[in-house]
């Protein structure tokens, strides 16, 4: 890790938001659950000097036993880079949305919920983006059921047969 100053202000952003802290691939990362999520992600856009206010992306992804949203942040004004995981619970996913912080959020957020379920309290706009409308489930997470090739080929030849 190149940047110490920065790697102090995250592990005491830690504290704050009772996260943990961990440094992969020479870039940090910080854990938190869901409902300090804000909190978390105001200390790392407002960090003196080394601010994280840039949000590159943002993505649902499947823990088995929960969810997690993934924040990408690095600064406009510098080398710096913080990965973000807000942890939710798999039964009950919501979490805060970030549209009041970064604008952009918007349609990352529409995304991961259409891929994951993940629902984003305060979101301007939550609907599917990609998946219709009245389509059932949540086709990224892992307990999402498809059907096999087989029943698929069986289907198609009934109805081509016909």
């Amino acid at each position: 890790m190149e940047n110490k100053v920065l790697r102090e202000q995250v592990e005491k952003l830690a504290t704050q938001v009772n996260g943990e802290v961990e440094e992969i691939l020479g870039e940090l990362v910080l854990k938190v659950q869901a409902p300090n999520i804000i909190q978390a992600l105001n200390g790392a856009k407002n960090f003196p000097n080394f601010p994280c206010d840039f949000l590159h992306d943002l993505c649902g992804l499947d823990g088995v036993d929960h969810l997690e949203v993934i924040y990408q942040l690095s600064s406009l004004r510098g080398p710096q880079r913080l990965r973000v995981k807000g942890i939710v619970d798999r039964e009950n996913s919501v979490i805060d949305s970030v549209t009041s912080i970064w604008q952009g959020a918007n349609f990352l957020e529409r995304e991961a919920y259409d891929m994951f379920g993940i629902k984003f309290k305060g979101h301007p706009n939550l609907k599917r983006i990609y998946m219709w409308d009245d389509f059932e489930g949540y086709p990224l997470r892992k307990d999402y059921v498809t059907e096999p090739i087989e029943v698929r080929n069986i289907t198609r030849t009934r109805i081509e047969g016909e």
